[in-house]
């Protein structure tokens, strides 16, 4: 039995106790009040000292009042999840739970760890046991308190989000998601309003935000996987599964294939999106921790993005590479044969040579094909910033394609997540807090004016002025679309 199992085991209502213990009881058994401080007992636990709970002296005569009213301590709540990945959840356990514990003491444990005050909704009839186990719980299945797989300590020092030297990793490669693969959320998703999303944006200093092809359809690039979409575009080719246009053994074998429609994708000249200028403004505001696109249009590049703010996961037509010498130029340089529907190759590997295989001297954009790997960056940096976020907005995206789509799991309970989208993700709705869902240019457009003047979108799409109609589809969908 692990330290968890037996301390949990150990507490319970004692004799002649009530299992609905009065909240304002310090310890279940009030002859236990001596041992209220930080001197060890016998199994070697302490209680929480007084400077760990942050109570104050006139608590409400109701405990849902206590629980809605009650502050988390944000220094603390950092105290406590860096000790917990440095030291480890047993160490965690015997310092901070110990069997005298009250209710109260593992209510405020489990709000200064930073879990919404949802997951104590049913305070009222939970014993003390079966809080402790919502204790438990949260802590074991909370992806956010496990150590990063890799050097946690290396810089976030730019690095080309392409695969330049085209070398194989252990990383997750690029596979599409299942529907339905994914578990639902240990932990429901706390309520989270719309005002209180306004608001947020207003004071978040973290927000990790993870776009795809819809933030960009305005501009005229299709996304994937709509009506109107790539993949729709694809079936006039007769192929069994569209998505062999980007895969990795397809191209080798008959590169043409994919220059035969990679002008569809290819960005405009000169434009970029409204969103993009969102991105650029939550940069300059300095609440932008990391985009984390999908797209690989480069409009982010286009629009401002710092490089160090932006993670290009299926890389980018900013480059392209000649698969036979490795040699690398601008993406420039091949748009006149993208757009003549012509397959580029290496003058350099040609010089000499009048015949060779098909794919011999071919020149790919450094785009992730399925079945390459993503960036390195994003692989060590992910985690981490999804860990230290304060926000995090999803948007244009269906989330189809791992490992990007499985970054919604690992978003801290405590974090809001908002779907920014023009269709929902059915299978995925319970993950997120709030879903506003409309054109994605029209709904940050939305935002910007919630949030006044000092927020206007330097772009010449948007304007103050332009009224929406916002409609609630439930407590936490929202539709918002311009009018005319």
């Amino acid at each position: 039995m692990n330290t968890f199992t037996q301390t949990v085991a150990a507490m319970g209502e004692p004799p002649h106790t009530p299992a609905t213990t009065n909240i304002h009881n310090n310890n279940i058994n009030n002859n236990n009040n001596n041992n209220n401080n930080n001197t060890p007992n016998a199994q070697g636990m302490i209680t929480p000292a007084s400077s760990d709970v942050d109570i104050s002296n006139e608590t409400p005569q109701n405990p849902m009042d206590f629980i809605r009213n009650f502050r988390p301590d944000r220094e603390l709540e950092e105290s406590y999840r860096e000790f917990i990945r440095t030291q480890g959840i047993e160490a965690f356990i015997r310092t901070k739970i110990n069997k005298s514990m009250s209710k109260k003491d593992i209510c405020v444990l489990i709000l200064n760890l930073g879990y919404p005050k949802k997951a104590l909704e049913d305070y009222n009839v939970l014993t003390l046991r079966e809080l402790a186990n919502v204790l438990v719980h949260l802590i074991c299945n909370d992806r956010s308190l496990k150590p990063d797989e890799g050097d946690a300590n290396r810089d976030d020092d730019y690095d080309d989000d392409s695969s330049m030297d085209g070398s194989e990793t252990e990383y997750e490669k690029e596979t599409e998601r299942r529907p339905g693969s994914f578990k639902q959320p240990l932990v429901p998703p706390f309520k989270y309003t719309l005002p209180e999303f306004i608001t947020g944006l207003s004071t978040a200093r973290k927000i990790v935000v993870i776009t795809g092809a819809g933030i960009s359809t305005s501009l005229g690039i299709p996304d994937f996987r709509s009506f109107q979409g790539l993949y729709t575009q694809l079936s006039k080719l007769n192929l069994s599964d569209p998505q062999k246009v980007f895969d990795m053994q397809t191209f080798k074998r008959d590169p043409q294939l994919f220059y035969t429609i990679a002008h569809m994708v290819l960005p405009p000249e000169g434009k970029f999106a409204l969103f993009h200028a969102f991105l650029k403004l939550l940069q300059d505001k300095d609440k932008l921790l990391r985009n984390y696109t999908q797209n690989i249009d480069n409009l982010e590049h286009r629009a401002g993005l710092s490089p160090d703010k932006l993670i290009q996961c299926h890389g980018s037509f900013s480059h392209a590479k000649c698969i036979t010498c490795g040699a690398t130029f601008k993406g420039e340089k091949i748009f006149k044969h993208i757009r003549k529907k012509q397959v580029p190759r290496c003058s350099k590997c040609w010089a000499d040579v009048q015949e060779a295989e098909l794919i011999y001297g071919v020149i790919k954009p450094t785009i992730t094909f399925f079945g390459e790997d993503l960036p390195e960056r994003f692989h060590r940096l992910h985690s981490r910033d999804l860990r230290n976020s304060d926000m995090v907005i999803i948007s244009g995206t269906s989330l189809n394609v791992n490992p990007v789509a499985s970054l919604i799991e690992k978003v801290p309970s405590n974090v809001p997540k908002i779907l920014i989208n023009k269709d929902p993700i059915e299978d995925l709705s319970s993950f997120f807090n709030l879903k506003l869902i409309g054109l994605c240019d029209e709904v940050v457009a939305w935002i910007a004016k919630c949030l006044g003047l000092d927020w206007n979108i330097p772009h010449a799409d948007y304007s103050a002025k332009s009224e929406y109609s916002v409609a609630s589809v439930n407590s936490s969908t929202y539709t918002i679309k311009k009018r005319s």
